[in-house]
């Protein structure tokens, strides 16, 4: 019966802590759910273009920014240094999004 117990409220708390953490951080950037401007197929990866980052930070809210640039590797790398102007140190992540649509 304990393991019952322990197994149910288990399940609650993991359920709460995924739809809970879901919910609350979709909302809070304008644009995120919108990805129709967006490729984010893996070939666009090398590709030169705008590239657009959904920025996760742990020391300011996030935020979507877009870089020019030949690759992704290259354009992640400016929307990491200007993350750590934005945030005042190495407290952001950016997340490729996808290239923009020409």
């Amino acid at each position: 019966m304990l393991k019952l117990k322990t197994g149910v409220m288990g399940l609650v708390v993991g359920a709460a802590m995924v739809f809970g953490a879901s919910g609350a951080s979709a909302g809070y950037v304008e644009g995120m759910m919108d990805v129709s401007h967006l490729d984010s197929a893996n070939e666009r990866w090398v590709e030169a273009g705008t590239h657009e980052y959904y920025v996760v930070c742990t020391s300011i809210d996030d935020y979507i920014t877009r870089v020019d640039g030949p690759d992704l590797k290259t354009t992640q790398s400016q929307a990491y240094k200007e993350s750590l102007t934005k945030a005042g140190g190495n407290t952001c992540w950016p997340i490729w999004r996808g290239l923009v649509k020409k």
